[in-house]
């Protein structure tokens, strides 16, 4: 049983629905002056999470809803320390639960939905499968996990999902494997980082309508087809400009 919640949105005054040919020009124009990434809804009320650092210095920020509507979303709450943002749109949205990362051991199956490379790639979202690699992120950081489902630019903010379809992580960053190369004569692969989500309760803690957290199963197996299609749409691109 995937923690899932409302399957439609509402048409809103402050939408603009887009035309095929219109989408498409969305996803080629990427510039220095604009950033996509990824964001996920919290609630029905249209509060969506995202990493700081996709927002940070850019003036105008929308999110495309149902692949096909784009809302100006306003800024609700920052802490670039932990990477987080809170957004908010003017629609009725479909949402993921939470589970707290204190029960997150390493070994657990873990997926990540997201939006890399959207220039590339497009604007449909993208699945990859991993595990947590460590109950610790960079140099032992223990608000964050190490884990092995593969990400690309653009899929900073996305959710990190468990068993049963619950957010345990928010994505945040990858390992520049070129970078450790010229250093240790090593090529990583797959050494990417998330947020816990113990440390996302605590960003959201205060705000109205808080997200509804359900009970983490970390042995039972999990269905990535189930999780892909009952989860999709409330996760979305977050589009910056300037």
């Amino acid at each position: 049983f995937l923690a899932f919640l409302f399957c439609f949105i509402f048409h809103n005054a402050n939408s603009q629905e887009l035309e095929p040919d219109l989408l498409t020009k969305l996803a080629q124009n990427t510039s220095e002056n604009r950033s996509i990434a990824t964001g996920f809804f919290v609630n029905d009320s249209g509060y969506l999470v995202t990493s700081f650092h996709v927002i940070d210095g850019y003036k105008k920020i929308k999110v495309l809803v149902d692949r096909k509507r784009l809302f100006e979303a306003s800024i609700v709450k920052t802490n670039k320390e932990l990477d987080l943002a809170l957004l908010k749109v003017k629609a009725i949205t479909p949402f993921l639960y939470l589970s707290h990362s204190k029960g997150v051991p390493a070994g657990m199956d873990v997926v990540t939905i997201g939006y890399p490379q959207v220039a590339i790639q497009g604007l449909t979202p993208k699945i990859t499968r991993g595990i947590v690699n460590s109950s610790t992120g960079l140099r032992d950081n223990k608000d964050s996990f190490q884990f092995s489902a593969e990400v690309q630019k653009g899929n900073s903010g996305g959710p990190l999902i468990g068993p049963g379809g619950t957010v345990v992580g928010v994505v945040q960053s990858k390992l520049d494997a070129l970078k450790i190369s010229e250093k240790t004569n090593d090529l990583t692969q797959n050494v990417n980082f998330s947020t816990k989500s113990a440390i996302l309760l605590g960003f959201l803690d205060g705000m109205p309508n808080l997200p509804t957290t359900r009970p983490l199963q970390p042995e039972q197996p999990l269905k990535a087809i189930s999780i892909y299609l009952e989860l999709e749409n409330a996760i979305v691109p977050v589009i910056s400009d300037n």
